[in-house]
């Protein structure tokens, strides 16, 4: 196997890094479409062999002193050869470097349950799960809850344990952190129940009010979701959050792969 060259991603790395998007997650993956933003701020890096980009990770600041690693692709002719492990490790090495200069405190990323070679490499370079939350699905909704846009108070984020699940990222639960997660997302009320809505993705999150009515947290997810124009409702809730999470289930929400209480890991490094 030969050794992949890593260096930050340039524009002329567009075509490449298309085709390698193409053809993750059945072809539906955000990398093609942020990787020109990527690329301009720099936090895109490129796996190169041959003069070809074959694999990206990214690594960028978020909040509380995190860098955050994600966008961790090999083109699928390159996947179960070695290359994967080599871009893990240099993510990891890039990042643990920006850490000992002091531009960051940790590296965190989130990821799904079942990436078992992606885990695995994790726990081998020191990395520990510090949160696990699940992500779940309903096709086919029809809601008729009354929902308005409002704008909210750091106070309606404290029932949240830690993080604000944006999309997949997941800034730190601080001010800063909130700030970050509103730039991105819109808060909606229903009745007494507050959810909060990535712009960019069709995930919905409880903020307050769910654990005592979940029907008015999922009835108001499917009615933003209406309101975007899916089809589907898409919800992501901490562990604790049983209530829903059994209350979902209940209403035929799934989730791709049997799981009961997490099938998203949030895993940190620090020195």
């Amino acid at each position: 196997m030969s050794e992949l060259g890593i260096r930050i991603a340039v524009m002329d790395d567009l075509e490449d890094i298309a085709a390698i998007s193409r053809t993750t997650w059945d072809g539906d993956d955000y990398l093609e479409k942020k990787a020109p933003r990527w690329i301009r701020d720099c936090s895109l890096y490129a796996g190169e062999l041959d003069g070809r980009v074959v694999g990206t990770f990214r690594l960028s600041p978020m909040p509380a002193g995190v860098l955050w690693m994600e966008a961790l692709r090999v083109k699928l002719e390159y996947r179960s050869r070695g290359y994967g492990r080599q871009l893990a490790d240099a993510a990891f090495d890039t990042g643990k470097k920006i850490i000992e200069s002091g531009r960051a405190e940790c590296m965190e990323f989130s990821t799904y349950f079942r990436n078992d070679e992606s885990i695995h490499i994790s726990f081998t370079q020191g990395f520990r799960v510090v949160n696990r939350f699940i992500l779940m699905n309903r096709e086919g909704i029809d809601s008729t809850a009354e929902i308005e846009k409002i704008k909210p108070s750091d106070e309606d984020f404290m029932s949240l344990p830690g993080y604000i699940p944006c999309g997949w990222k997941y800034p730190r639960l601080c001010p800063e952190g909130i700030e970050w997660a509103l730039q991105r997302c819109d808060v909606w009320r229903t009745g007494d129940v507050l959810l909060l809505r990535e712009r960019n993705s069709d995930e919905s999150t409880p903020l307050g009010g769910s654990e005592e009515d979940p029907d008015g947290f999922l009835d108001g997810a499917e009615a933003a979701a209406l309101r975007a124009g899916a089809s589907h409702s898409c919800i992501v809730l901490h562990e604790s959050c049983r209530k829903v999470i059994e209350r979902a289930f209940e209403r035929d929400y799934n989730t791709w792969d049997p799981a009961d209480d997490y099938n998203v890991l949030i895993f940190r490094y620090s020195i």
